[in-house]
């Protein structure tokens, strides 16, 4: 009865590309959003909140079509490996587009949100924020801007500014 030798080295050539794959995907997603602000330069507006609308936010964080591709080139790579065939490379490309695509998609949630109007020295302010349970009619606050164009919001709480945290209006005290 004959023996397959290369049936254990396919084995592992195809944990190790599957391995690879997921190490990949992770990084990709991981290095999307960067965490510190330490040394950039920021202009603040300070107002007071005279209106709240409840929104939701779409949250758009990642770029489904960029990770779709990236999934897809490596599901490719791991395909060719695994399949050594043209065949292989194909339905790796596919499956590894689909996965990448539909975590990316997952991610991409929606949120409570809050449209806060603010009345400042400039006149009024409108900005879009995940809901936050320290906005409240008449709040001071300060929106501080960001060099992507967007604001962050610090609320005056007992006499110093605090960033406002995310809150779903169910954790809201009445």
């Amino acid at each position: 009865m004959p023996t397959n030798t290369h049936l254990p080295r396919l084995r592992s050539l195809k944990a190790t590309a599957l391995a690879v794959v997921a190490a990949t995907a992770l990084v990709a997603t991981g290095c999307t959003n960067p965490t510190s602000t330490a040394g950039k330069v920021s202009y603040f507006t300070e107002g007071v909140i005279t209106d709240i609308e409840y929104i939701t936010i779409d949250l758009d964080k990642y770029n489904t079509t960029n990770t779709a591709i990236v999934g897809g080139a490596v599901g490719a790579a791991a395909g060719q490996m695994i399949g050594h065939d043209t065949k292989g490379t194909l339905i790796g490309a596919g499956i590894g587009a689909l996965l990448a695509g539909a975590a990316s998609t997952f991610m991409d949630r929606t949120t409570d949100g809050a449209r806060i109007t603010v009345n400042t020295n400039q006149g009024l302010i409108l900005v879009d924020q995940p809901f936050s349970c320290n906005y409240k009619k008449g709040a001071h606050v300060r929106l501080i801007n960001q060099s992507d164009n967007t604001v962050q919001v610090q609320v005056l709480v007992d006499g110093r500014y605090i960033t406002a945290e995310k809150n779903s209006p169910k954790e809201c005290p009445l």
